[in-house]
């Protein structure tokens, strides 16, 4: 037996919904016994002669000092050095400890992505075939389109989101039951680029359908705005941790995050790929995204996975982090209150950065007409709508922003 087919059985054997929806490439990947895996082996050599890096023979980094300089305050092995496959240990077990704390969950060890969208992409390539039937939010971010649609060719099913009296639950079930087989569902939630999350009721709702669904399913939670929420009464967490406590033999729920909004380390490029089951299960997944990771872009940076280290071991994160969402939320409000004044259309929104303006016009005519007179927004056509992100505007441009709208969006 094969090293993926030892996998694939354990899989099966421990989450069947996970082992239905294996895509064909997910089923022949497996993380290689090379390079990476030998020197992980040998790491505690006293000659490690494995990995092709400069070191100074005791596993010092021995970098240039013009870079050295440029990060005094991390070690250079925190910078210079490849970071393991999968990601830095510490970090790994501190972004778990984080997501257990919030609320009881089954969940394995994460695999560090280099960024949200490759760890959305690893998702993919190990569930989605050409036949797989995939369910997106209506709107949906476009890039969706892209993993799931052009580099898969998948089926996409469109649910949509959200309506004048909030989260479409109608809509999500009637998708799921039009479904032939496994699966897989993205939940993007707080969304993009609708900017809405379910209230604590609608959320039951949700899990409900989900935990009733008709085929086996994959639930990928999409938490990229994980916690931003601007009113009361709105899901505080991601629905992640409810379902992984669902029956694996029916449900699998996979968290994408990272420290990139949770953080606002936008350009630090650090996510995570979290499955909801333990124990062997577990273990073997990781391991088939091990395998996607080192197929793909290997590792991610060594410097950057320090500093969001640093920052969840920090004594001042959780305050400064709170301090900046206030300010987010002070823009929403003000935002929210000028759209009102003006009596611009929007969908519902509650959370996250975004709002969808809705337009009489083609939204592009709309988006060129505003760019024309100094203030970008983004088209989205399948909405009939043009996309704004209050959380880019400073907060005494949000008058102008509006002004802006009411002149072009009518």
């Amino acid at each position: 037996m094969s090293e993926a087919q030892r996998l694939n059985a354990v899989i099966q054997a421990h989450a069947p919904a996970a082992g239905a929806l294996m895509s064909g490439l997910g089923r022949r990947m497996w993380f290689p016994n090379g390079v990476p895996a030998q020197a992980r082996e040998a790491r505690n050599c006293p000659i490690n002669a494995t990995i092709g890096q400069v070191t100074d023979g005791s596993g010092g980094a021995v970098p240039l000092p013009v870079m050295a300089e440029a990060v005094p305050h991390l070690p250079p092995e925190s910078v210079f050095l490849y970071a393991p496959q999968g990601g830095v240990r510490q970090l790994k077990s501190a972004w778990r400890d984080q997501m257990m704390s919030r609320a009881p969950t089954r969940a394995g060890l994460p695999v560090v992505t280099c960024g949200l969208t490759h760890g959305l992409s690893m998702v993919a390539d190990l569930f989605v075939d050409v036949d797989t039937e995939v369910l997106l939010p209506a709107p949906c971010w476009g890039n969706y389109r892209h993993l799931f649609g052009v580099r898969r060719e998948a089926l996409l099913r469109p649910y949509k989101v959200v309506g004048d009296h909030g989260f479409q639950v109608d809509s999500l079930r009637a998708t799921l039951a039009s479904c032939s087989g496994p699966a897989l569902l993205v939940l993007n939630l707080p969304s993009n680029p609708v900017g809405y999350s379910p209230t604590l009721a609608e959320a039951d709702a949700i899990v409900d359908v989900i935990a009733n669904s008709p085929v086996p399913l994959v639930v990928l939670c999409d938490d990229a705005y994980h916690g931003m929420i601007w009113e009361d009464g709105l899901l505080p967490h991601s629905l992640f941790h409810r379902l992984s406590h669902l029956d694996p033999a029916r449900v699998m729920a996979i968290k994408v995050d990272g420290a990139t909004k949770e953080l606002f380390f936008f350009g630090g490029r650090v996510g995570f790929v979290t499955v909801g089951v333990e124990g062997e299960a577990a273990d073997a997944l990781q391991a088939k995204l091990l395998g996607l990771a080192r197929s793909s872009v290997s590792t991610v940076s060594t410097a950057s996975q320090h500093l969001v280290l640093q920052a969840l071991q920090s004594p001042d994160t959780e305050s400064q982090r709170l301090a900046l969402l206030d300010n987010l939320r002070s823009r929403y409000r003000r935002f929210k209150q000028g759209l009102d004044r003006a009596g611009l259309r929007y969908l519902p929104f509650n959370s996250a950065f975004f709002t969808l303006i809705k337009v009489s016009r083609p939204p592009h005519d709309v988006r060129r007409a505003m760019l024309a007179d100094g203030v970008g927004v983004v088209a989205v056509p399948d909405a009939g709508a043009v996309r704004v992100s209050y959380a880019s505007v400073a907060d005494d441009q949000i008058d102008g922003l509006v002004d802006a709208l009411a002149r072009h969006a009518r």
